[in-house]
C-alpha cells in the first residue's frame, strides 16, 4: 500500500500571490528590526542606548520609505487608528506620561524616558502601516523571528558550551554568556519566549526544510530558556505552548495529521527540558539550577527572590501614595526609590519588577489605571476575535497576538520589560496586530502623502535624546573600566568627565550622577576645590546615596579638617543608612571624639534596617575605643546577646571583652601584690576559653615573673602553638626560661626566632656565641 504524504495543516489561509516589492520591504524592515539582538554594545555600558538609538535610526528609515510609497497611504487604516479605543487610549498613556515630567525632580530622566516611549510609539505605527493589508507575510515574518531566535539561542548555547568544557557547568550556568545581548538573562529569556509563538506559526505551516529549521530552532531556543530558568519566562512558556496546542488540536482537520504536526512541537520542548535537567544534575548546583520543577516550586513567598519583589511593591506603592495625581516623574523611580529601598547594602534595584507598579508611581494613579487598561482591551479584543469572528486568518492572528500578550504581561508582572528595546519591539507587533487585524478593505483611497510628513517628524524626535544617551552609555564605560572608586587614577580625568558634559542621562544606570564621578576624579587627582564643587552638585541630582559627602569626608581627612570630615561622614551615613562602610567611619571618628551618644543613635538608625551581629561587633569595638563605662558597657552586650541569642560573633565578642577584661584586672592584682587572686583571675579566664593564646601568654608572664620558669614554658608553648602571635615576644620569653634553667641550647634556638623583638639580640650576643 502506498504511504500518502503529511502534509503541514495551515493555521493561516494560503496566499499564492506572488511577492510584490513592497512585500519585500515590509520583510527586509521586519528583518532590520529584529536586529537589535544582535547590535555589539560599541563601547558603551548597558546595551540600552545603542539599542534605542539603532530604534531611532530605523524608525526614521522606516518613515522615509513610508513616505515615498503612495501605496502603503490607505485611508481605511486611517479610520482604524480613529476608531480604535486602544490606539487612544495608548496616546493618552504618551501625553500623561509627558505630563508628569513636570514633577520629575530629576528632569533628564524625564525628557530621555519620553524619548524612548516615543521610539516604541513610532515602531508600531511604522509596523502598522507596512504589515496593514499584508497579514499574508505573517509566514515569512515568522520564518525570519526564526531565524532570529535559532541564532541568539545559539550563540548564547556556544558560549555556555565553551564555558563548561574549559571550565565546569556550574561555571557555564554562572556565567554572563547566558544573558546573550539583551544585558541580563532575564531579558534574554523573556526575548526568546517573544519569538516562540512565531516559530509555531512556522512549524505548522511550513514544509521541508523551513520546518525542520524551525523545529531545531524551537529546541535551541527552549533550551537556552529552560538554562536561564527565569519563572516569569517558564509560566509564559507553558502557557503559551498549552495554549497553542488546545487551539491547534481542537480546530484542526484530520486526528492523524494534527498529532503529527504537534509532535513538531512537543518533542523539542520536551528535548531540551529533559537535557537541560541532566545538565542541571551533573552541576550539583542549588536553587535557580537545582531543576526547572524545583525552580516553578520556588513561586511563593518564602522565596527570597520573591520576597524582595514583594519589598520592591511595597516601596512603589509607597512612592505612588507621595505622589498620587501625576507621580514623581517618568523615568524617576531609579533614584527616588533609593531611600525606600533599606533592606540591604548590596544593591539597589532602581525597578520595581512591576511596569504597572512602578509606571504608576511615576506617572500617577490615572495613568498606571490606563496603562492596565490597555493590556485589558488588548485581551478582550482578541479573546472576542478568536471566539466570535468566522474568519480563520484573522482568528489565528487572534491567537497569535494573545500569546504574544501573555508572554509581556507576564514580563511586565515580575520585571520591567516597558524600558527594553528589544521588549518594545514585542508591544509595538502586539498593539499593531490588534489593530490592523480586521476584515480587509477591498477599495481604500489614498491619502495625501504630506500627511506622512508627520511620521518621519515624529520618529525624528527622539534622536538627539537617544544620541546623547548612546554617548554618555560610552562615557560610563570608560568611567567603569577605570575602576575610579577604588583605583588611585585612570585612563580618564577629571576634566575629561566635564568636558563630555553628560545630560541625557545625567546619572549612571546604577544611579550615581556622572558630576559625582568628575568629583571623584578630581580626588584622586588632588583637586580638591574642584572636586568638592562636583560632588555638591552631584548631591542636587541625587542626595539619596550618600556617596558625595563620603567622597567630601575623605577629602576633609587628607587635608586635616577633622571637624568637617565628622560633619560629612555623619551626613553620608543617614542619608544610606545601611552602607557599612559609611557606618564603619563614621562610627570610627566618633569613637576618637569620644562621641559615644552618636555611636548608639547611628547604631539604632542602621538596625532599625538591618540587624547584623557584625554590625553589633563594630559597634562593640568603637564603644570599647570610646571609653563606655562598664555598666553601660554590659547593657550594650546584654542587648547583643537578646537580638542575636545563638550568634557565634556575638557569642565570641562577648567572652572576648570578658576575657580582655579579666586579664587586665589579673595584671593589676600581680602588680598590687595579689598573686594569688590574680592565677585565679586568669584561670577564670582560661575556662572561658581554654585556647586564648593572650590568656595563656599571660599566665606564663605571671609564673616566670615569680621566678618559676619551669612552669611558665608549658603556657608559653601552648600559646606559641596557636596562630595569632608574631611579634616575637613570646619566642624571647621560652629562650629566657631556657636559659634560667641552664638549657642554652633551646634559649639560643628561641632568641633567633624571636627575630627582632627588643632584647632578643643582646640576649644572643651574651648566651650564644
Amino acid at each position: 500500500m502506498k504511504k500518502t504524504k503529511v502534509k503541514a495543516t495551515p493555521i493561516l489561509s494560503p496566499k499564492t500571490a506572488k511577492s510584490s516589492y513592497e512585500d519585500f520591504m515590509v520583510l527586509f524592515f521586519v528583518a532590520a528590526f529584529l536586529l537589535i539582538d544582535f547590535l555589539p554594545y560599541f563601547k558603551t555600558y548597558e546595551i540600552i542606548a545603542p539599542q534605542f538609538f539603532y530604534l531611532t535610526i530605523l524608525n526614521i528609515l522606516t518613515g522615509i520609505y513610508i513616505y515615498n510609497n503612495p501605496v502603503l497611504h490607505e485611508t481605511s487604516l486611517l479610520a482604524i487608528f480613529k476608531k480604535s479605543y486602544v490606539f487612544k487610549m495608548y496616546l493618552a498613556f504618551i501625553i500623561l506620561c509627558g505630563i508628569s515630567i513636570i514633577t520629575a525632580k530629576n528632569l533628564s530622566l524625564g525628557v530621555l524616558s519620553i524619548a524612548e516611549i516615543l521610539v516604541g510609539f513610532t515602531m508600531f505605527l511604522n509596523f502598522a502601516i507596512l504589515l496593514y493589508n499584508r497579514m499574508h507575510l505573517i509566514y515569512k515574518v515568522a520564518f525570519f523571528v526564526g531565524v532570529s531566535a535559532f541564532f541568539q539561542a545559539g550563540i548564547a548555547l556556544y558560549n555556555f558550551e565553551i564555558i563548561a568544557r574549559s571550565k565546569s557547568v556550574s561555571d557555564a550556568l554562572n556565567s554572563n554568556f547566558l544573558k546573550g545581548n539583551t544585558g541580563n538573562i532575564n531579558i534574554l529569556a523573556a526575548s526568546l519566549v517573544f519569538k516562540i509563538p512565531f516559530i509555531f506559526i512556522g512549524v505548522i505551516n511550513y514544509n521541508k526544510w523551513k520546518k525542520w529549521f524551525l523545529t531545531a530552532a524551537l529546541l535551541i531556543a527552549t533550551t537556552i530558556i529552560f538554562l536561564i530558568s527565569a519563572r516569569a519566562s517558564l509560566l509564559s512558556l507553558i502557557i503559551i505552548t498549552s495554549g497553542f496546542l488546545v487551539y491547534y488540536i481542537k480546530t484542526g482537520g484530520l486526528k492523524q495529521q494534527i498529532f503529527l504536526q504537534t509532535l513538531y512541537i512537543v518533542i523539542p520542548i520536551f528535548v531540551s527540558f529533559t537535557v537541560v535537567n541532566i545538565i542541571f544534575k551533573q552541576s550539583k548546583s542549588e536553587g535557580r539550577y537545582a531543576s526547572t520543577t524545583a525552580r516553578l516550586k520556588q513561586i511563593n513567598a518564602e522565596d527570597g527572590s520573591i520576597n524582595a519583589r514583594l519589598h520592591y511593591y511595597k516601596n512603589a506603592i509607597a512612592l505612588t501614595k507621595k505622589s498620587p495625581f501625576l507621580g514623581i516623574g517618568l523615568g524617576n523611580y531609579r533614584v527616588e526609590s533609593i531611600p525606600y529601598e533599606l533592606r540591604t547594602n548590596s544593591s539597589i534595584s532602581l525597578h520595581a519588577h512591576n511596569d504597572f507598579l512602578e509606571l504608576t508611581a511615576e506617572t500617577g494613579v490615572l495613568n498606571g489605571v490606563l496603562y492596565f487598561s490597555i493590556f485589558v482591551a488588548l485581551l478582550f479584543i482578541n479573546v472576542k476575535r478568536l471566539i466570535k469572528t468566522p474568519d480563520r486568518e484573522i482568528r489565528s492572528i487572534a491567537l497569535l497576538t494573545l500569546l504574544l500578550l501573555v508572554v509581556y504581561g507576564l514580563d511586565a508582572l515580575f520585571n520591567f520589560p516597558f524600558y527594553r528595546p528589544t521588549m518594545q519591539v514585542c508591544l509595538s507587533f502586539i498593539i499593531a496586530f490588534t489593530l490592523i487585524n480586521v476584515v480587509k478593505e477591498k477599495v481604500s483611497a489614498q491619502l495625501n502623502k504630506k500627511q506622512f510628513l508627520s511620521l518621519i517628524l515624529l520618529a525624528i524626535i527622539p534622536l538627539y535624546f537617544t544620541y546623547h544617551s548612546y554617548k554618555t552609555s560610552n562615557l560610563e564605560y570608560l568611567i567603569q573600566t577605570d575602576n575610579i572608586n577604588f583605583a588611585s587614577s585612570g585612563f580618564l580625568k577629571g576634566d575629561d568627565v566635564v568636558n563630555r558634559n553628560p545630560k541625557f542621562p545625567n546619572v549612571f544606570q546604577t544611579s550615581e550622577s556622572f558630576v559625582e564621578f568628575a568629583g571623584i576624579y578630581y580626588f584622586r587627582e588632588k583637586k580638591y576645590d574642584k572636586a568638592i564643587n562636583f560632588l555638591d552638585s552631584a548631591n542636587k541630582i541625587n542626595p539619596h546615596t550618600g556617596r558625595p559627602d563620603f567622597y567630601k569626608f575623605l577629602i576633609a581627612k587628607e587635608i586635616g579638617e577633622a571637624d568637617s570630615a565628622y560633619v560629612y561622614i555623619k551626613r553620608a551615613f543617614y542619608n544610606r543608612p545601611v552602607n557599612d562602610t559609611f557606618y564603619e567611619h563614621a562610627i570610627g571618628v566618633a569613637a576618637g571624639k569620644k562621641d559615644m551618644v552618636e555611636i548608639f543613635n547611628m547604631y539604632d538608625e542602621i538596625s532599625s534596617h538591618i540587624k547584623s551581629a557584625g554590625i553589633w561587633q563594630k559597634t562593640a569595638n568603637s564603644l570599647q575605643m570610646a571609653g563606655l563605662s562598664v555598666g553601660n558597657f554590659n547593657k550594650f552586650i546584654a542587648k547583643g546577646l537578646k537580638d542575636f541569642p545563638k550568634d557565634s560573633v556575638v557569642a565570641k565578642k562577648i567572652n572576648d571583652m570578658a576575657i580582655t577584661d579579666l586579664i587586665e584586672k589579673g595584671q593589676n592584682l600581680f602588680a598590687a601584690g595579689k598573686f594569688d587572686q590574680a592565677l585565679k583571675t586568669y584561670q577564670k579566664a582560661l575556662k572561658i576559653d581554654p585556647t586564648n593564646i593572650y590568656v595563656m601568654q599571660n599566665i606564663g608572664f605571671y609564673y616566670y615573673n615569680l621566678g618559676k620558669p619551669n612552669v611558665a614554658l608549658p603556657y608559653f608553648k601552648n600559646a606559641l602553638a596557636l596562630p595569632g602571635l608574631s611579634d616575637g615576644k613570646t619566642q624571647f620569653f621560652i629562650g629566657m626560661c631556657y636559659i634560667s634553667i641552664g638549657d642554652k641550647n633551646n634559649g639560643c634556638k628561641y632568641f633567633k626566632e624571636a627575630g627582632g623583638y627588643p632584647d632578643a639580640p643582646t640576649q644572643l650576643a651574651l648566651n650564644c656565641k
